[in-house]
């Protein structure tokens, strides 16, 4: 059940992410940082942790570094899909060091 509800939070932030492209909604940005907690609690194993945050940051200093060269919608939904894959690695790197030291 959290498997789907994460991968259902996963696709509504990429929609949403989508949408920011073309329209300007409001407290878009808070709703992808919280979209995205959801999706790092519920959606990233421990076994794909480092991927996702190897992935997550070639996607955010990509990002940043091309911005820049983009039209503005394009730019757009870079930032705000940024907004939340970034929200999602928080959560990820924060559970990895949580487990490592409660390893130790």
């Amino acid at each position: 059940m959290y498997e789907r509800m994460g991968r259902l939070a996963f696709f509504a932030g990429v929609i949403i992410s989508i949408l920011l492209g073309w329209m300007d909604l409001p407290q878009a940005t808070l709703i992808l940082v919280i979209i995205g907690v959801v999706v790092g609690l519920l959606n990233v194993t421990a076994k794909e942790a480092q991927s996702f945050l190897i992935a997550t940051l070639v996607l955010v200093s990509a990002g940043v570094a091309l911005s820049g060269a983009m039209g503005e919608p394009i730019k757009s939904i870079l930032q705000a899909f940024i907004a939340l894959t970034a929200s999602a690695a928080v959560v990820v790197a924060l559970k990895e060091v949580y487990s490592i030291e409660k390893a130790r």
